[in-house]
């Protein structure tokens, strides 16, 4: 008779992660070294235990009590002790929630027979909703706290200790609370602008240095129910109806590098409308840069901030822009509104190409003669990312003209012409970029292929024959 193996329990599937933080000769430095290598090991927890989940339940209710309390308490008002607790139960909840989600059942039949208590599955006699929905909800309102010690450790325990697995309850319940905080003053009274503003702030923060650690869709749950390139926009649009100040300058800043970093992983994200939403982009971000004559930073020094400070503030967020176009503008046909007829479509899309194209162009120009000779960087010397501004503008006019070569070209072509040796110079460096990462030729009749060519060895003969 052959004897059966003894049975393995869920327990010891967790023991090699339990050995690891009992071991006796971890060396750390303090304290709160030891409580980041835990949560660490708490993210690496697969089998989810009765014990486990009563745990993460009982952290909550002590956590969203505190919570609750400290909400909106001045910096200078709240003790250090409670804000410590109260940051360890949210490492906690954080790292150890994706363990305690219904989709880690191993055996379903030998789970539901112990009742055990899924924070993603609404509980008889708790709340209409789930633990999980309360923890995100509480922990989003969080980031637009008055206290800058709790939205600043909110979001920092969900961009670093966040399990992966909780990233797309997280991205629902920013996209749902968008929805409140971005609402009209006029049916939104309870929430001031200042508020909606720090909220901004740190959700793109947030979002920004979660996408930028994603490795894979996997990551994110697939297939992904939640548009990170609408989310971006939708800050953006909230930030293009507000007026200009110091700290609206700042908080731009941080969009134009979260739609950076979303245009960069676009292929992990699976965006939706992508085309629609990146020209929405392209139209909103270009409208923050000061180009020459432009008001905005006369009126952002009416509002009451420092001239050195909103000049200094200014020149940074005009090279964000920059950043961030020379990225959206990669292979990007431009698309006029919805509802129009092709031959209006043909015709406004020319126009859109012209605008696009001649506004870059005197951004080159004003550069050239005007920030050339004292060059602001948002990068420190001897950083990599060490593009100045005209490359910035070089790359957006190559994506423009590479994307749109159908109405652009012709329209172009002139610049080959231009008095100016710069702007010209310019030109032809966007001929090459072009040239070097294709164009859209192939979307035209062999005929129109060939007369595109000629009109581009026409200008390059021109120009070395000047």
């Amino acid at each position: 008779m052959v004897e059966k193996s003894p049975k393995i329990t869920t327990p010891f599937r967790n023991a090699d992660i339990y050995a690891q933080i009992s071991a006796k000769n971890f060396r750390f430095t303090g304290l709160v070294a030891f409580q980041k290598r835990v949560r660490g090991l708490l993210r690496q927890m697969q089998h989810p235990t009765a014990g486990i989940l009563a745990a993460w339940e009982n952290i909550f209710d002590k956590w969203l009590a505190l919570s609750r309390q400290i909400y909106s308490q001045a910096a200078d008002t709240l003790d250090d002790r409670s804000l410590t607790e109260w940051r360890n139960y949210s490492g906690f909840l954080a790292s150890l929630g994706g363990t305690c989600l219904s989709t880690r059942a191993i055996i379903p039949e030998e789970t539901a027979s112990l009742g055990l208590r899924w924070i993603d599955k609404v509980l008889l006699d708790s709340f209409d909703e789930t633990l999980l929905s309360r923890y995100m909800k509480q922990s989003v309102q969080l980031l637009a706290s008055n206290n800058v010690r709790i939205r600043e450790a909110t979001r920092e325990t969900l961009s670093t200790e966040l399990c992966s697995s909780l990233y797309l309850p997280l991205f629902e319940t920013l996209e749902s609370e968008l929805g409140v905080l971005f609402d009209s003053p006029r049916t939104n009274t309870s929430l001031s602008i200042e508020s909606r503003i720090i909220f901004a702030e740190q959700a793109a923060a947030l979002l920004k240095s979660i996408v930028e650690r994603l490795g894979g869709p996997t990551e994110i749950g697939s297939p992904l129910s939640i548009d990170i390139g609408a989310l971006t926009l939708n800050f953006a649009k909230f930030l293009d109806d507000l007026s200009e100040g110091a700290s609206m300058l700042r908080v731009k800043i941080k969009i134009c590098q979260l739609c950076e970093t979303v245009t960069q992983k676009k292929e992990l994200l699976n965006l939706r409308h992508d085309v629609r939403i990146r020209n929405q982009l392209l139209e909103i971000i270009f409208g923050w840069i000061a180009r020459p004559g432009s008001p905005k930073v006369d009126a952002a020094i009416s509002a009451g901030a420092r001239v050195d400070e909103i000049l200094r503030l200014q020149k940074d967020l005009d090279k964000a822009c920059l950043k961030a176009l020379a990225d959206l503008t990669f292979r990007l046909p431009l698309q006029p509104a919805e509802g129009q007829t092709d031959a209006d479509t043909s015709d406004l899309k020319s126009q859109m190409f012209h605008t696009y194209f001649n506004r870059f162009l005197s951004l080159l120009n004003y550069e050239t003669t005007e920030i050339g000779r004292n060059e602001v960087r948002l990068v420190s010397p001897g950083s990599e990312d060490l593009m100045t501004t005209p490359d910035l503008a070089i790359t957006a006019l190559s994506n423009l003209l590479s994307a749109n070569i159908d109405v652009g070209l012709k329209h172009s072509l002139g610049i080959g012409y231009h008095e100016d040796l710069d702007i010209r110079t310019a030109f032809v460096k966007v001929l090459c970029n072009i040239l070097i990462q294709g164009t859209e030729f192939n979307n035209l009749s062999d005929a129109a292929v060939n007369e595109k060519y000629d009109e581009l060895l026409q200008v390059r003969i021109i120009f070395y024959s000047m």
